[in-house]
């Protein structure tokens, strides 16, 4: 995350705009830009032209040109890879780096219409119980046909390693944890010592996965746009895409169909509104869809809530310190911390 750095397309600069008319041939400038509320990884703009005419033009902050996090180059290649599979994706249009006009990696895609359901309220508010229904089983069904994708058939054969996803997600996120333990924040309060337990608990028990499939790292309703009907149009938010362990992925989507309102600043998961199918038949869905499965799961559903905790932390910690300045109360996101830690505990303690 980034903070409150400004974005870096508020104008539209000469040189931006032929870059544009250059790459999108049907263009007919001049272009507006309106920014999409969003998340702080990476900033968000619906591109419009004279004639309607829309594609969404995605970068990261300012300030960040690379980053897992911030990786607009890779979530470019892996939805120009499964362009052509069963993943409903954008279409890339235009890819660009430091050299080029925006002077930052970006990428532009053809805009896809619907709606990013961010809540239950909002999920109630757009949708017939049928149609969130179909949203949660679609959800479910494109994660299977992801990981069914061959990573070397569409050219991510390289995308990372195959093995010990599960070893690399530890050693990454205990490292984290390390470095907020050194800053002595007055939010600890224990917290990453209970969570350097957790993952203590969590080495010792996840297998050694050597699965290597395509997995998207952030699955979850709330990153994809839905149809009127309740279809899956779009799976977004392909900056943390790697190759790994499919359940991984379940697990984070699983964490993410109920969780209570605490875990996420209040908010109600769109999957806890009417029509929704439950976690079990979910669960069911992907076991009927995919070729793989379903092994410890528990153990990942843990491993996942256990990743947010050390994020929901991170950022407690960051907006204490004043590296984030959007006037949020630390508090609030060292209390989904505990939310995410508990539900870590429980479904360790289910396996």
């Amino acid at each position: 995350m980034s903070g409150t750095a400004p974005p870096l397309v508020e104008h539209v600069p000469r040189d931006v705009a032929d870059w544009l008319r250059a790459g999108l041939p049907e263009a007919e400038p001049p272009f507006s830009f309106d920014r999409i509320a969003g998340g702080y990884s990476m900033l968000t703009y619906r591109v419009t032209d004279r004639a309607g005419h829309a594609w969404a033009l995605r970068h990261a902050p300012a300030g960040h040109s690379g980053g897992r996090a911030h990786d607009a180059g890779r979530e470019a290649r892996a939805m120009a890879a499964l362009r052509d599979t069963a993943v409903p994706v954008p279409r890339v249009r235009l890819t660009g780096g430091a050299a080029d006009p925006l002077g930052a990696p970006c990428h532009v895609t053809d805009f896809v219409e619907g709606v990013v359901l961010g809540s239950a309220e909002q999920a109630r508010r757009v949708l017939a119980p049928a149609g969130l229904r179909r949203a949660s089983v679609e959800i479910v069904s494109v994660l299977a046909e992801l990981h069914a994708v061959e990573p070397d058939a569409v050219g991510l054969g390289d995308l990372g390693p195959r093995a010990d996803y599960n070893g690399r997600q530890l050693r990454r996120f205990r490292a984290v944890l390390a470095d907020l333990e050194a800053l002595e924040s007055p939010l600890d309060g224990g917290r990453t010592a209970r969570l350097g337990r957790l993952g203590a608990e969590l080495a010792d028990r996840l297998p050694r996965d050597a699965a290597g499939r395509i997995v998207h790292g952030d699955y979850r309703l709330g990153n994809a746009i839905t149809g009127a009907d309740g279809s899956v149009r779009a799976v977004l938010d392909w900056e943390l895409v790697t190759l790994g362990e499919p359940l991984a992925d379940l697990g984070m989507l699983l964490n993410y169909w109920n969780p209570p309102p605490g875990a996420m600043l209040g908010v109600t998961a769109p999957t806890a509104a009417p029509g929704s199918i439950t976690e079990d038949e979910a669960i069911a869905v992907y076991a009927r869809t995919s070729r793989a499965g379903l092994g410890p799961l528990n153990l990942y559903r843990s491993l996942a809530a256990w990743r947010l905790a050390c994020l929901c932390l991170r950022t407690a910690m960051r907006f204490d310190s004043g590296a984030m300045d959007d006037g949020e109360d630390p508090r609030r996101f060292a209390s989904t911390t505990d939310h995410w830690t508990d539900l870590a505990r429980a479904h360790l303690d289910q396996d």
